[in-house]
């Protein structure tokens, strides 16, 4: 028991630091779309959610509007976002060079309203405070890669393993220093019992939390780098497939999108890339249907020639790369409601008391005396194990059932109300 104490106590230190960074970056994070929306003052209102298919039919009338607003505008690709029933379009100036972009992330993206037929040029937003948006994008890239593009993102990876190998050996020890303690115990005889006491309470409430984000956090990194050598194993294999091209005319975007949604009835398309020079083909991501419309999908890449001749070729991803969706979902989209963001900011102000408790224990480890302080009247073996346990599967509970739809967000909500009446009423004990 000793080595395990040692091993917690010193990878605990070497990842503390990086993990309160990204516990902390990640709280504004978690309000980033009402922020985001709160600060701009420009943005058009969203819509409520539309089938893919519905605003994939769109596409010629919103193809036309764009190229009368935008004459200067080449299209790279297009993508429908199922949440608000919009089309982003990525364009380039004619001529010019494109930006780095995927899907609706990068580059310049204009937006068309299905509904209304609006057009929205995302480079005009207007902020109400230019520091409100420099903050919220130095949160993310610290948040991501602290600042060091891909080695900041795998050295957060490789913290995110020290934060799990730190909770799973407190776990070890914490039976040990509980068996004759009830659950939730404060002691005051000393300050570091004092500490001690709020660091166990912190690591029992955020711990299978923080495990989960980091687990998460892992695979987000081992599938950012997966999915990049996918897509130019795919694109390989599509130039030497379509090697060969006819000199027939390209066929229009509606017509393409069509013979993939015919080919693959079973699969939502996604996103559309149109051929280039470089390309003569189109490019489609297509996924499996999601729960809802907020939810990751993962993308396989189907190529089809720009003549419509052929058949298309589809290059499947990875088996592996197949559980990107639960990670990606648990990490980034399970708590839509704004009550359980409320909920995932007291875990994360938890998860830094936990660390926080943690520096102090460390910092006054000198006066690691065994005190007498226990308090023999609140001895209570069975609940040293039975509580925990209670809380950290009530906490699986909470993270996993709102993949599930609706139904799994009201579990949640309800689960998350429990667990925050359950820490309120250990604290009075």
């Amino acid at each position: 028991m000793r080595k395990i104490y040692v091993i917690h106590q010193w990878v605990s230190l070497v990842c503390a630091l990086f993990l309160l960074l990204l516990t902390l970056t990640g709280l504004p994070l978690l309000f980033r779309g009402e922020i985001n929306a709160w600060n701009t003052v420009n943005l058009p209102a969203r819509g409520g959610a539309l089938p893919l298919s519905e605003i994939w039919a769109a596409l010629p009338e919103g193809t036309d509007a764009l190229t009368q607003a935008f004459p200067t505008k080449e299209i790279l690709a297009v993508t429908p976002d199922a949440s608000d029933g919009m089309l982003y379009f990525l364009v380039k100036d004619r001529g010019g060079k494109a930006s780095r972009a995927h899907m609706r992330m990068g580059g310049e993206q204009i937006v068309y309203d299905v509904r209304t037929g609006a057009l929205f040029d995302r480079k005009d937003r207007v902020y109400r405070s230019e520091a409100v948006q420099e903050f919220m994008h130095t949160m993310h890239v610290l948040h991501v890669r602290m600042g060091m593009e891909e080695g900041g993102r795998d050295f957060l990876a490789a913290m995110c393993v020290l934060s799990v190998l730190s909770i799973v050996t407190g776990i070890y020890l914490y039976l040990p220093m509980m068996k004759n303690l009830a659950f939730g115990i404060r002691r005051r005889r000393s300050s570091r019992l004092f500490w001690s006491d709020w660091h166990k309470i912190a690591s029992i409430f955020a711990g299978t939390w923080a495990v989960l984000m980091c687990v998460s956090g892992i695979f987000i990194v081992l599938y950012s780098v997966g999915i990049r050598d996918y897509h130019r194993t795919a694109h390989a294999l599509a130039a030497e497939h379509f090697a060969a091209q006819t000199n027939a005319p390209q066929i229009s975007e509606e017509e393409a999108y069509a013979r993939i949604a015919a080919e693959f009835p079973q699969k939502d398309v996604i996103s559309m890339r149109l051929p280039t020079a470089d390309s003569a083909y189109y490019i489609f991501q297509i996924a499996a249907p999601t729960v809802r419309a907020t939810d990751f999908a993962l993308g396989e890449q189907a190529y089809l020639p720009a003549a419509g001749d052929g058949a298309p070729l589809f290059v499947p991803v990875p088996a592996w790369l197949t559980m990107a969706p639960f990670f990606l979902n648990l990490h980034i989209h399970n708590h839509e409601m704004t009550a359980e963001k409320i909920f995932w900011a007291l875990l994360i102000l938890m998860t830094a008391a936990m660390i926080v408790t943690g520096i102090v224990l460390w910092l006054t480890r000198w006066r690691n005396v065994v005190s007498a302080a226990a308090d023999t009247a609140q001895r209570r073996t069975n609940a040293a194990w039975e509580e925990p346990a209670r809380v950290a599967v009530l906490t699986l509970i909470v993270m996993i059932v709102p993949m599930y739809g609706g139904v799994g967000e009201g579990l949640a909500l309800a689960l998350s109300a429990y667990l925050v009446y359950y820490f309120v009423h250990a604290m009075r004990r």
